[in-house]
């Protein structure tokens, strides 16, 4: 589970993708679909033929001033703007920001930015003061940097980091955000693997929102590069290769 938990640029936007046809499961590939909590496989046969690859989304609004806002990344760093250039927040020093979308990730009717962040190891602060602390001590890389998932959202008149959980036991990629079972609610799709590991990708994991952290709700045996999500404008599928 998660734990319950926090120069010059050249910025450029990050636009969504094209369209892109369907992969070939035959290329080492594989469909799924998110059921009762479970991931179950399915076959290229049952993917509707007008379903395509839908991109996280970069823009949407987070303020809700019914105006978009968009992400722009700069190297390692984010900025939220205005869409037109006017800078609204911009990600702290020590903050690499890998990976990045919005969704209403955490259920509230309101919209955040996601953000998939790698800074210093920071232990719990009741570690301090625990007899038996340290219970994090190895969830970070050789270079002393952690995974973590930070939203950002609109909160008392200014964006803010509404939530942040702690050094992730296992650092995820590919992050992506659905309603994925058909219940009206975002579930987070990524691929999780092990720090310092030098494969990419790694195993498919699905979390859910529970109230102030994810909770795990499946994670597949086989590992997997990458991962994509598709839809037919109602339904969306998964597909790892």
């Amino acid at each position: 589970m998660f734990s319950f938990l926090k120069a010059k640029f050249h910025w450029v936007i990050l636009l969504p993708m094209i369209f892109l046809p369907l992969m070939n499961s035959r290329l080492g590939g594989r469909y799924w679909q998110l059921n009762g909590g479970r991931l179950l496989p399915m076959s290229e046969s049952q993917i509707p033929g007008n379903s395509g690859v839908i991109p996280p989304a970069m823009s949407g609004d987070l303020d809700g001033d019914n105006q978009p806002e968009c992400l722009v990344s700069g190297g390692e760093a984010l900025q939220i703007t205005n869409c037109s250039g006017q800078i609204l927040w911009v990600s702290p020093h020590g903050w690499r920001v890998s990976e990045t979308l919005i969704a209403d990730m955490d259920h509230d009717g309101s919209n955040e930015a996601v953000l998939l962040v790698w800074r210093a190891f920071q232990p719990w602060p009741a570690d301090r003061f625990m007899p038996y602390g340290g219970r994090i001590e190895s969830h970070q890389n050789h270079e002393g940097q952690s995974c973590q998932l930070i939203l950002i959202g609109w909160q008392k008149d200014a964006y803010r980091e509404i939530w942040a959980g702690s050094a992730l036991a296992n650092p995820i990629s590919n992050i992506m955000a659905a309603d994925l079972d058909g219940d009206g609610l975002v579930e987070l799709a990524a691929l999780e693997n092990d720090y310092d590991a030098k494969q990419k990708g790694g195993q498919l994991t699905i979390w859910r929102w529970v109230g102030f952290g994810f909770s795990l709700l499946d994670r597949s045996e086989s590992r997997w590069e990458r991962l994509t999500i598709l839809g037919d404008g109602v339904h969306h599928w998964l597909f790892t290769r």
